[in-house]
């Protein structure tokens, strides 16, 4: 990152040559308001996976051709990080799909239980289980809607969310 006055292009800094954006934010709250607002205005702060122009000038000054390895190493890593997003997007869709399929499958399993119990009359015991089924696809199902739907997978325990 840099602090730089544009038409300068000089590093903001004191006389010790420190020069860490704390720092300079401090001393520019210490000043006038008038003074600030100037300065506020003309102070360019620059961030990213690419550096600031005239870093790169300073790199093609000190080994030709660095510059565009740089800028080519930036789009790069902005592509391979697509294709990350882009796989773990593929894996969440395929365990939701499982998830929903063994949903139902246990479903199924417990109805048919359901009624082959009320069939052998075992009416209470079988109406427990088709409930259950009914109420595991139901309340599962409500939950995938909430995971699925939410921006972060890394974390679905409710105790992180709140630390």
């Amino acid at each position: 990152m840099t602090e730089s006055l544009p038409d300068k292009q000089s590093k903001i800094s004191d006389k010790n040559n420190v020069g860490s954006r704390t720092d300079i934010l401090d001393k520019l709250e210490n000043l006038p308001s008038e003074d600030q607002e100037k300065i506020i205005a003309t102070m360019e702060m620059y961030s990213g996976p690419i550096p600031h122009p005239a870093i790169l000038e300073g790199y093609e000054k000190l080994y030709p051709g660095a510059a565009k390895e740089i800028i080519e190493n930036g789009v790069q890593e902005s592509q391979h990080r697509r294709k990350l997003e882009t796989k773990r997007q593929a894996r969440r869709g395929h365990l939701a799909w499982f998830t929903l399929g063994s949903l139902v499958l246990v479903t199924i399993l417990l109805l048919v239980g359901s009624f082959v119990l009320i069939m052998n009359n075992h009416r209470i015991i079988g109406t427990v289980f088709g409930a259950g089924g009914f109420l595991v696809f139901l309340g599962s199902l409500v939950d995938q809607v909430n995971a699925l739907s939410g921006k972060d997978d890394i974390s679905t325990d409710k105790n992180d969310e709140d630390n």
